[in-house]
């Protein structure tokens, strides 16, 4: 293949595609839809699975965690420093602690960040420094001192146009002014990538590095390792094991802490919840793809029965069959070419809908965008596609008879040809079939999922999470001590509640630590009922939950015994406690829970709480997981040095049910909140409907995404029937005028057609069903509430696959019925 005989095939190819541009225009437009719907899933999978983290050997680094049966452990710093010790001088540790939406000001003005604090020996651990300035100093985990900053590339070049001689400025977060010390590289993140993050050291209270508790983590955090040359995860793990074991055992008080701790790499831990539904959707963009060739296949074939002439002519003129093939390879490459650029265009669009989608849905780690990875990918897809469509048709023309070419047999294609015609729609049809099948049953979950009884009123509901200045308002130590912090249950919440249920359209208002399908926060208790103590590792256990009077009435819950929280449960009054029917049903089942003792400490009034309620049971992670227990103490009986209070202090949530729209209170609760703390942050502000859809996660997201890809799939094999019956009808225009001029009614012609029609439909449809059998088999763990193989929905694909077909057919059929026999005749 010479350069100049490839040019000149490349203008043959743009001549002959622009002579017919109704052939172009349809196989680029499908060919598009195929390579783009591809490049817009793989540079999603690219950046979230594929995207090399940023930090020194990455490989190398693992994530450690606790191992209990409770859901969530939070690892104690002390406990990270005894493993650290366990494990040897060699092996680096660091724990990050949270991560917090913040408004902080500089010179470039007001901006929005994420400020995620992590202890000074984090940084070195992932073997990354800053660009500009120091890292953290090993003091600067201590309070008072921990007042410095480094920040994310783009916030030094947005709110500081890239000064550089930042370091030692100040930045003001929350009120606060701390001192920047450095810049981190471009493109760092650590957990999920944010585009405006700020780094501080932990504020390690002095009790952290002997506490070893394991309640809730009261100074712990996540904790992440890097693996010394010639050591495994698996070596380090059994290492860490038999020191956590040790660990626990001397810690007799505390009998939760778990004796086990898992070790994973930190690569593989990222976007878990994302990798099966991401690897399940680029499987169906792969079938897109796929079906898309199939339909430009069989244009090409049918295009190559058109042009046999022409190709017997420049055989005849010595062309050679390879030289024939490269230029049908070439005008195959064109089309393939300009389906890439259109379908670039395509998926950049795409991208934004499916990553906000994704993100909203589930939790992912990267920003993603095109990169060399996305580009090189679709160029090999073009090139694939460019053979698989072109070179099947090049090898068919290539093989006709010379003679009947040049005398111009091309009125009645030849059985061959028009059986591989009717096979690729076949092919076509039965991929239909199976991502037809595929959104039937993700719809027929959504349904389900809607109609499990939720435990609470969704409707006309608006929530919002809080988040304090810990620096404006004292809070640094979890548990709190008295005297040295102010209270923020008294001086903030419970005016706000007030201030709330003033807003017009409020009917109730009431603050809770969490609430229904919106788990932001976990705590778990585990104490003793009527002082009398558990076997180890069987003490009661449940969700803590704090709330305010009225949460009730604000979520709908119902009260099955007893009574819940009234504006009466204040300091100073007897601890009320309520619990939900599960609690129930786990710890009391044979004896009524009214008026039993639930002890939180050992003195004090938390000592003797006594249940006063039983509220039914709602939904709370997501609406497939039976409820597990719950206590519920009351938020006004909160204050500094309470064994509670540190809840109050991280993170409250508000419910508030309106006479109105509820999301036209947003303004003005943002108002109300800002009118008692100046500096607080709203986050994750929405109805509790919204809550209620985000929780069906990836199938929501599946069902959508199917729904679309299975309508496009329906589309293109619908164009595929059309176009094989419109190319047989032009084929067979003789045949059809001999039968009309022989006395043939239009009925009969048209079903001479259709009768074809319902023989492709059907094997399609047969096809489509044995695969959509075996393949739902990938999307098992996604369906809830019905059968992989419900008969309903395959029935309702072959009734709505058939009503898309026969329209398909309908038009070849009257077109052939209408065919005048003296012109059909004549054009022989």
């Amino acid at each position: 293949m010479s350069v100049q005989s490839l040019i000149q095939d490349l203008r043959y190819a743009v001549r002959q595609l622009s002579k017919s541009p109704g052939f172009t225009i349809t196989a680029v437009t499908v060919l598009a839809l195929g390579l783009g719907a591809n490049i817009a899933v793989f540079t999603i999978v690219s950046g979230v699975l594929l995207r090399p983290l940023p930090y020194a050997e990455p490989d190398r680094i693992v994530k450690i965690a606790l191992d209990g049966p409770l859901p969530y452990y939070a690892m104690s710093y002390a406990n990270m420093l005894q493993l650290r010790d366990a494990a040897g001088a060699r092996l680096k540790m660091g724990m990050k602690r949270e991560e917090v939406p913040v408004s902080v000001v500089g010179p470039g003005g007001r901006f929005q960040v994420v400020h995620s604090t992590a202890t000074a020996d984090f940084f070195d651990m992932l073997g990354v420094a800053p660009v500009l300035g120091r890292g953290f100093r090993p003091e600067e985990d201590e309070p008072g001192r921990n007042n410095v900053v480094l920040l994310g590339e783009d916030v030094w070049r947005k709110m500081y146009a890239a000064d550089p001689k930042i370091a030692g400025k100040l930045i003001t977060i929350l009120g606060k002014a701390y001192t920047i010390v450095g810049v981190m590289p471009k493109g760092f993140w650590f957990g999920y990538a944010h585009e405006m993050e700020i780094w501080s050291p932990v504020a390690l209270a002095p009790g952290s590095r002997t506490q070893m508790d394991g309640k809730g983590g009261l100074f712990g955090g996540e904790m992440y390792a890097r693996l010394p040359e010639g050591m495994t995860a698996a070596q380090l793990a059994d290492g860490i094991n038999r020191a956590q074991a040790v660990i626990a055992k001397e810690i007799p008080d505390d009998e939760n802490l778990p004796t086990h701790v898992k070790v994973t790499g930190y690569q593989q831990s990222l976007n878990e919840e994302a990798r099966k539904p991401l690897l399940l959707l680029y499987g169906v963009v792969a079938g897109i793809w796929a079906l898309a060739c199939l339909n430009v296949t069989s244009l090409m074939l049918a295009r190559a029965v058109a042009r046999t002439r022409e190709q017997a002519v420049r055989s005849a003129l010595g062309a050679s069959r390879m030289r024939l093939l490269q230029q049908s390879i070439v005008e195959s490459l064109v089309l393939s070419g300009m389906g890439a650029v259109l379908g670039l265009a395509l998926a950049q669009a795409a991208i934004e809908v499916l990553h906000s989608q994704f993100e909203k849905r589930l939790p992912l780690s990267f920003a993603v965008q095109l990169d060399w990875r996305v580009l090189t990918g679709l160029t090999v897809l073009t090139l694939i596609t460019a053979v698989v469509v072109g070179m099947f048709p090049a090898l068919r023309a290539t093989r006709r008879n010379l003679q009947s070419g040049l005398q111009g047999v091309t009125t009645t294609a030849s059985v061959s040809q028009n059986r591989t015609r009717e096979a690729l729609v076949v092919g076509q049809l039965a991929l239909t079939v199976v991502f037809l099948v595929g959104a039937g049953l993700f719809l027929r979950t959504i349904h389900a999922l809607r109609q499990v009884p939720l435990g609470f009123n969704e409707q006309n509901v608006l929530t919002g999470g809080i988040i304090l200045n810990g620096e404006s308002h004292g809070i640094g130590d979890f548990e709190g001590k008295p005297g040295q912090q102010e209270n923020v249950v008294r001086d903030i919440y419970l005016p706000l509640i007030e201030r709330v249920r003033a807003i017009p359209g409020v009917q109730v208002a009431a603050l809770s630590s969490v609430l229904p399908l919106r788990n932001e926060m976990e705590v778990t208790l585990c104490t003793s009922l009527d002082h009398m103590k558990a076997p180890k590792g069987k003490a009661p256990c449940a969700e803590g939950r704090l709330a305010s009077a009225e949460l009730i009435e604000a979520l709908g819950i119902p009260m099955l015994r007893g009574r819940f929280f009234s504006e009466s449960d204040t300091v100073g009054a007897p601890i009320a406690v309520v619990v939900n029917e599960a609690f129930v049903k786990q710890n009391s089942p044979d004896k009524d829970p009214i008026g039993r003792v639930y002890s939180m400490s050992d003195q004090g009034p938390f000592a003797n709480a006594h249940i006063v309620g039983v509220l039914a049971d709602t939904k709370q992670n997501n609406v497939t997981d039976p409820t597990k227990p719950e206590v519920y103490f009351s938020l006004a009986q909160t204050e500094p040095g309470t064994p509670l209070y540190g809840i109050a202090t991280a993170f409250i949530q508000v419910a508030i049910r309106a006479g109105v729209p509820a999301n036209s209170l947003r303004a003005q609760f943002d108002k109300a909140l800002h009118e008692v703390a100046p500096d607080a942050t709203t986050t994750n502000v929405k109805t509790i409907h919204e809550a209620v859809e985000d929780s069906f996660g990836s199938q929501t997201l599946m069902a959508h995404l199917l729904e679309s890809f299975a309508g496009l799939a329906l589309l293109i094999a619908s164009v595929g029937l059309y176009g094989l019956l419109s190319f047989s009808v032009a084929q067979r225009t003789r045949e059809i005028g001999v039968r009309i001029a022989l006395g043939s009614p239009q009925a009969e012609i048209v079903n001479l057609v259709m009768r074809r029609a319902i023989l492709l439909v059907g094997f399609g449809l047969a096809a489509g069903a044995g695969l959509a059998w075996y393949a739902v088999a990938l999307a098992r763990s996604y369906v809830y509430g019905v059968d992989t193989h419900d008969g309903v929905t395959f029935v309702s694909v072959a009734v709505l696959l058939s009503m898309a077909s026969f329209l398909a057919a309908w038009l070849p059929a009257r077109r052939a019925a209408a065919v005048d026999p003296i012109l059909a005749l004549r054009s022989e």
